[in-house]
């Protein structure tokens, strides 16, 4: 089949779905993919398009950037649609690669700056009771986790996503390791933390143990008898940074400080990529090219070459 029909690619949809699947794939990678498909066939099929010809990928993406939506939106939409073709034709349903040698959207290089020792600071506050009286115990639920939370983020990288899959059994606070059973790409590892953030989260595990779902397997508990969820969480990140003062906030942006910290204090390189998940050089440069230049003048300092 050469020029597979609108109706019939999301026909397929739901095999694909299967196949994903029993690659191990994770459920928010199978649910991307299939967002930016069904909204692909979605597009072709209004502009009377045949979904597997690269002219109508090529009109989707431009029309996209046109429309403002980011570079990095348009890549991953391609990417997805293009591992659905490959998928296609790998079972049969396509007899070529129509989007062979395709080239993704070039990518910005935003700088991202890393947050103060000060900004974090005003952000840990924001969880402190406003008497000065009222044990750390005694603090509603949102106060005592977002701490533990903000404190775990600022200090190993932890992406949003793994925070959020935690359970009590990934803990061990005796030792200061905290086990990431399934990071990006189905990667785990073993960070540390140290004695603050420890003690944050023991103080939120005294306060979890009085709420009347603290039976929930997962670590972090919502206020509505439920787990947390990870747009609840970033929303409550960014109360707290706006009562903070912090502008352009996001989530995101304590592993950005993770790793600037990290790399300022004289940890080393691999050091700073085995504790944040990463396997490629690349990722270490992106979220650590804000404040580059400063340490390398003051490795220049250090090494001080010119005095010969």
């Amino acid at each position: 089949m050469t020029d597979l029909t609108t109706t019939t690619a999301r026909d397929l949809l739901p095999e694909w779905r299967l196949a994903l699947t029993s690659e191990r794939k994770s459920p928010k990678t199978i649910a991307l993919y299939l967002d930016a498909v069904g909204r692909y066939l979605t597009w072709t099929e209004t502009q009377d398009l045949p979904p597997m010809r690269r002219t109508s990928l090529q009109t989707w993406i431009t029309t996209m950037l046109a429309a403002g939506r980011s570079p990095s939106t348009a890549r991953i939409r391609q990417q997805a649609v293009r591992r659905y073709a490959a998928w296609l034709l790998a079972v049969g349903h396509l007899d070529g690669a129509p989007f062979q040698g395709m080239t993704s959207p070039k990518l910005d290089q935003p700088v991202v700056d890393p947050l103060t020792v000060a900004q974090v600071r005003a952000l840990l506050q924001t969880c402190q009771p406003e008497a000065a009286d009222v044990p750390a115990t005694a603090r509603p639920l949102r106060h005592a986790r977002d701490e533990a939370i903000i404190r775990l983020m600022a200090e190993t990288g932890i992406r949003l996503s793994e925070v959020i899959a935690l359970t009590a059994g990934d803990l061990d606070l005796a030792t200061g390791l905290v086990t990431i059973r399934r990071g990006k790409g189905g990667r785990g590892r073993v960070i540390p933390i140290g004695q603050a953030t420890a003690t944050a989260i023991r103080t939120y595990l005294a306060v979890r143990t009085t709420q009347p779902h603290a039976d929930r397997e997962e670590l972090w508990l919502g206020e509505r008898r439920c787990g947390l969820a990870a747009d609840a969480l970033y929303r409550s990140l960014r109360r707290r940074a706006e009562r903070a003062g912090i502008t352009g906030f996001r989530p995101h942006r304590l592993r950005h400080t993770a790793a600037h910290r990290w790399l300022a204090a004289g940890g080393s390189e691999s050091g700073l990529m085995a504790m944040a998940g990463w396997t490629r050089v690349e990722m270490l440069i992106r979220y650590t090219r804000a404040n580059a230049s400063e340490r390398a003048a003051a490795e220049a300092r250090r090494l001080d070459l010119g005095n010969l």
